[in-house]
This record gives structure tokens, sequence and C-alpha cells, in this order.
């Protein structure tokens, strides 16, 4: 896709507010975790079943490197947001169309970002709490992340 010079995107309310919701759910479980990390057994949860079922557990240094793949992946997704050209839009992006589709397209990628934190988030709680996983979790996930989506890219369809 080929953007038009005089396109000019700006960040809007929901963008705002899912990068703030994203900061602070990254600040608070980094600090969270920070102020339990001391009082950790030395053998946490390190992998889930399907079911949420604990089948691993790994030293308790494993819950910073799920936090750093949590940092990762939103400084990653944070990212590609900067850079629409990047961006996969599977309808012909036009001069007139351009801006409502890339402004939706960012919208999906901001979305889809809050939802992987929230994931994340979720399993740093798990794993510090040395618990196992709601069984609806991955079909929770799963339906959270296709109605997202879904949600998006009737937008998109409908816009283009």
């Amino acid at each position: 896709m080929r953007l038009e010079s005089d396109c000019c995107m700006r960040r809007t309310p929901l963008v705002w507010i899912m990068d703030l919701l994203c900061a602070a759910a990254l600040i608070g479980i980094t600090i969270w975790v920070g102020g339990r990390y001391a009082a950790l057994p030395d053998s946490i949860p390190a992998h889930y079943g399907a079911n949420g079922v604990i089948d691993a557990y790994g030293n308790k240094i494993m819950i910073w490197f799920l936090a750093a793949i949590m940092w990762g992946l939103f400084v990653g997704m944070t990212a590609v947001e900067q850079f629409p050209g990047l961006w996969n839009i599977p309808f012909k992006v036009t001069k007139e169309n351009q801006l409502r589709l890339l402004t939706l397209t960012w919208h999906l990628l901001s979305t889809t970002k809050l939802v992987v934190m929230g994931i994340f988030a979720y399993l740093i709680v798990m794993a510090v709490q040395g618990g196992n996983l709601s069984p609806y979790f991955t079909p929770t996930i799963l339906t959270v992340l296709f109605v997202n989506f879904l949600y998006w890219g009737i937008r998109l369809f409908r816009n283009r």
C-alpha cells in the first residue's frame, strides 16, 4: 500500500485510552511483581495446558521473563502502529478512503494490544499466585480476539 503524502493521521481518543490502559497494566504489573518477588517460592508455574492446568514449573526468575515478553510486545506493537505503510489493509486504499481505513486499522491494532496486555497480566498474576488458570481462559481469550477482529473487520469493510 502506498500512502499519499498529504494523509495526516492523528492519535484518536480511543488510541489514547488504549495506550494509557496498556501502560497502566505494564507499570502496575511490574510494580506488583517487584513487591512480591522476594516472597515467591523458588518454583512457580511456567506453563499451562489448554485446559488451564499447570503442566510445568520453573525458577521464580521466569516471572521476570514473562514480564519482559509483555514489555517487548507492548513496545513492538506500539512501534508497528507508527508505520502505517507496513499495515496490510485488505481493501484498495484510495486518497478518499485512506484516512478512514488507516484510522480503523489503528483502532484494531490498539484494541488488540490491550487484549494482549490483559492476557499477559492475567498469566503473570496467576503464576505469582501459583494457581491454575480458569478453564474458560483459552476459550475466553480466543472469543475476545475473534470478536475484536470481527468488529473492526466489519467496520473496515463498510468504510472501504
